[in-house]
């Protein structure tokens, strides 16, 4: 990375942590309100997801992390609506590996930051 693009990753990374942070929220919303899912609340999750894309994809070193988290959203949202229906999908499971690969993603960005104040100082 240039100097002259330092500021603006920094402010990205900055942007990606902030919505982690509503996306984890929401998600732990929606799972209280299961089944019978808020279809907005829904809606606002998935626009989320798509907000992080953009931001991860600013940050080559966060790929894995966030190819990681699109794969658990995924995988959440299918066992949920899976769940749904049928009652016996292992929810706690998924729900568990995709809280780590929320955690897995911020946590990398966060470490970013921190090298970023530490270049800085």
């Amino acid at each position: 990375m240039s100097a002259s693009h330092a500021p603006a990753l920094d402010a990205i990374a900055f942007q990606l942590v902030a919505a982690l942070e509503r996306y984890d929220h929401n998600v732990e919303t929606l799972l209280a309100t299961w089944p019978g899912p808020d279809l907005n609340l829904y809606r606002e999750v998935c626009e989320q997801i798509d907000s992080i894309r953009m931001y991860s994809s600013a940050l080559p070193e966060l790929r894995v992390a966030w190819v990681e988290l699109l794969i658990g959203h995924a995988e959440l949202v299918h066992t949920l609506w899976k769940a749904q229906r049928s009652g016996d999908e292992d929810v706690a499971r998924v729900r568990a590996h995709h809280g780590h690969s929320v955690a897995t993603l911020r946590h990398r960005c966060v470490r970013l930051l921190q090298g970023a104040s530490a270049r800085g100082a």
